[in-house]
């Protein structure tokens, strides 16, 4: 076929994708390939890309696939930090996990495959492939469907913002909190708080509590105890933000996001 090798350049298993930088080997490997995915809101901004010399030419975000009004977007009273000399402050940010949609991450297959085919030429090969994932994304599309249908309306809590682009697609509300670092029961406390004065402002359904937490990745120490007294239930979301195992799996994307989808409908069951 026309692609000779797929290599996954990206960070290592449970390795954060901010902070991650390539070796010698792999900033060879990005020099001299054909084509470069970047994956997500913000790849191409991060921290390694102003320390390699990469031809642009090269690079498909895969973002591109997207609209502005598709992505999540967390406004700037969400996220207070003090980093630089002006001290304490906010500002909004695009969440990256765009592929947790599995409809908006079919869009951006499709971008690889045109680019693909405009690169190397049509090819059988790379056509049954393609058809291959389409089908995959159709069962991920059906599950999907399939919750959405059988809970509609839900009201759910997730534990950061990244869960949204799964939960939109249920058409459920998603009041999210922004517990991203372990934190103690006092300060989630406090943060859960203020989370539901902030839906009660603009929302007339805020005395509805919600059905059931989203954790995305895994529950938080020391807050389980506390998550389990306010939601009878709660489900993980994997973000899919780095591989399981050191070895890329090609399928691993579709049996991840099946599993997501897996442990919420046997969570509402």
């Amino acid at each position: 076929g026309p692609v000779k090798e797929v290599i996954y350049i990206g960070p290592p298993k449970g390795v954060d994708p901010h902070g991650w930088i390539p070796s010698a080997d792999q900033i060879r490997d990005l020099q001299n390939v054909d084509l470069i995915v970047c994956n997500g809101p913000g790849a191409v901004f991060a921290n390694w890309m102003d320390k390699v010399t990469i031809d642009n030419g090269k690079l498909l975000k895969t973002t591109d696939a997207i609209k502005a009004t598709e992505f999540v977007v967390v406004k700037d009273h969400q996220l207070v930090h003090s980093h630089g000399p002006e001290g304490e402050h906010s500002h909004s940010w695009v969440v990256p996990q765009s592929w947790l949609s599995p409809r908006i991450a079919r869009k951006q297959a499709t971008l690889c495959f045109d680019r693909l085919v405009e690169m190397y030429g049509p090819s059988p090969k790379l056509d049954n492939g393609f058809a291959e994932v389409q089908k995959k994304f159709d069962a991920l599309e059906a599950a999907g469907e399939q919750i959405a249908k059988a809970h509609e309306d839900l009201i759910v809590a997730s534990s950061t913002p990244e869960v949204q682009y799964l939960t939109r697609e249920f058409g459920w509300t998603d009041r999210y909190l922004q517990w991203t670092e372990p934190r103690e029961v006092a300060q989630a406390e406090k943060e859960l708080a203020a989370m539901r004065a902030r839906v009660a402002k603009v929302d007339p359904a805020a005395s509805q509590s919600e059905s059931l937490l989203l954790w995305s990745g895994p529950p938080m120490d020391g807050l389980s105890e506390f998550a389990a007294a306010q939601w009878k239930d709660s489900a993980v979301v994997d973000l899919i933000d780095t591989p399981q195992t050191d070895q890329a799996d090609p399928d691993g994307y579709f049996k991840r996001m099946a599993e997501n989808l897996h442990r919420i409908g046997d969570c509402l069951e």
